[in-house]
């Protein structure tokens, strides 16, 4: 039970006779016990799916309109998303927790995950994530409305699309300890550029609250913006974190086939551990993490340090997998110009003939075609060999490549996908890249069928 039917009388100041265990948004995955919230948006209208969401088995529904068909069992509001506010903000009131936030362009949610796995091997059953990549000011309030009480850490994704964005969700949630990943192009599309994205992803440490760390990245242009503006909010401890010098630095790399050996200093102290991927960003970011870790336990530097080694990244994140002589790198889950010239350089660090199969990044704005253009010296420089691509931005990179790379352009990632898998071959190491909207995960699925 994540709130009782008193508390819930109390919160909506009116009678509420159901405990609820869990909160849904979505009619299709109500189950027993649920509190249906009917979000009304743009396109699609929550109270339309309330009697679906009884049928599957929730027992309560939040409504601002009465007339939706479920009888009985609703909470009328005047606004059903104040009311999820309304739900977060009594839940992490009463709660005693410590909040760790994480932010950036890339790597949050690979970051935030690697948080949750170090702290929970030392204490079990008393640390909380947020689910998924559930970072958005619908997302982050069902996670604060259903987090335990008697957690010890929360762990908690915080995304934008737009200025203010973060500011509002460290209102419902503000972190004792701050986390921003690297900062680059990433949501160009709502912004003039990535100053201004720097600015409001800085958004996270204007808590009403004296943070007791922020860990921001050395090897950024906006490094020096995010330590002044720390030491202007009397943030009382800044980490930076990186290949320059830092707090945290990574000294030396050793790539084997699976993995990454490490040897970093991080906070005067030689530690040593593993990261099962070649990718720099990942290997940037654990050191985040540990700081972040450490700075909300004090648990010792290289125990944590220890656990990386368990730690896989999240489906479709930088995946690795190995079928019939093949190795596939599924980074399908989303794309931006950075991250895909960090995993091509991942993939240089492979020996065999080495494919990359891209879709077009989103939201770029009025610098996508410059961007997917550039990828071309990137893919000179490292190495790649041959290259598949899909979608009208990644258009402008195929005509850019020299003629032997080019593998073929096609018009959506289904049509590649049964082009690529007569052309593979043994010992290929293929790279999977693009944004989500492409379903580029079609591809990685092609592959696995035909090997």
């Amino acid at each position: 039970m994540i709130f009782s039917k008193e508390e819930l009388s109390e919160i909506f100041k009116t009678k509420v006779e159901k405990d609820v265990d869990d909160i849904c948004i979505d009619s299709r995955e109500a189950k027993q016990g649920d509190l249906f919230v009917a979000l009304k948006g743009e396109n699609v209208d929550g109270h339309d799916f309330a009697k679906s969401a009884f049928e599957n088995g929730a027992v309560l529904s939040l409504v601002q309109r009465e007339n939706c068909g479920c009888g009985k069992n609703l909470i009328k509001v005047d606004s059903t998303y104040r009311g999820l506010l309304d739900l977060a903000k009594y839940n992490v009131a009463h709660a005693s927790a410590k909040y760790i936030g994480v932010t950036g362009s890339i790597g949050k949610t690979t970051t935030k995950n690697l948080i949750y796995h170090l702290l929970s091997k030392f204490f079990p059953n008393e640390i909380y994530v947020t689910k998924k990549n559930f970072n958005s000011k619908i997302g982050l309030p069902i996670c604060a409305a259903c987090m335990p009480r008697n957690i010890k850490i929360g762990i908690l994704e915080m995304g934008m699309g737009v200025a203010g964005d973060i500011k509002n969700l460290i209102k419902i949630v503000q972190p004792n300890i701050s986390v921003i990943t690297h900062i680059c192009e990433t949501h160009l599309e709502f912004f003039d550029c990535v100053w201004d994205i720097a600015k409001a992803k800085s958004e996270i440490m204007e808590t009403r609250i004296s943070q007791e760390a922020v860990i921001i990245p050395s090897d950024s242009a906006y490094t020096d913006f995010l330590k002044n503006k720390a030491k202007n909010l009397g943030v009382k401890n800044i980490f930076t974190f990186g290949l320059l010098k830092s707090d945290a630095q990574i000294i030396s790399q050793n790539q084997f086939l699976d993995r990454t050996e490490i040897i970093a200093n991080i906070l005067g102290k030689e530690i040593h551990y593993c990261v099962n991927c070649h990718n720099d960003s990942v290997i940037s970011n654990s050191l985040a993490a540990i700081l972040a870790a450490h700075a909300s336990s004090e648990i010792d530097l290289q125990d944590l340090a220890n656990e990386v080694e368990n730690f896989s990244s999240a489906s479709r994140r930088g995946e690795i997998f190995e079928k019939s002589g093949v190795t596939i790198i599924d980074d399908s889950y989303n794309a931006c110009y950075t991250s895909v010239r960090s995993a091509i350089k991942s993939l240089s660090k492979y020996s065999g003939r080495k494919i990359l199969a891209i879709g077009d990044m989103k939201e770029l704005g009025k610098g996508s075609r410059f961007f997917h253009e550039n990828l071309a010296p990137t893919i000179d420089k490292f190495g790649v060999d041959l290259v598949f691509a899909c979608g009208e931005l990644s258009r402008y990179l195929f005509e850019n490549l020299r003629e032997e790379k080019r593998g073929g352009w096609y018009e959506n990632s289904q049509k590649l996908s049964e082009e690529i898998v007569s052309k593979i071959q043994k010992d290929d190491k293929i790279l999977v890249k693009g944004s989500n909207s492409m379903q580029m995960n079609k591809i990685v699925e092609a592959i696995n069928h035909a090997l």
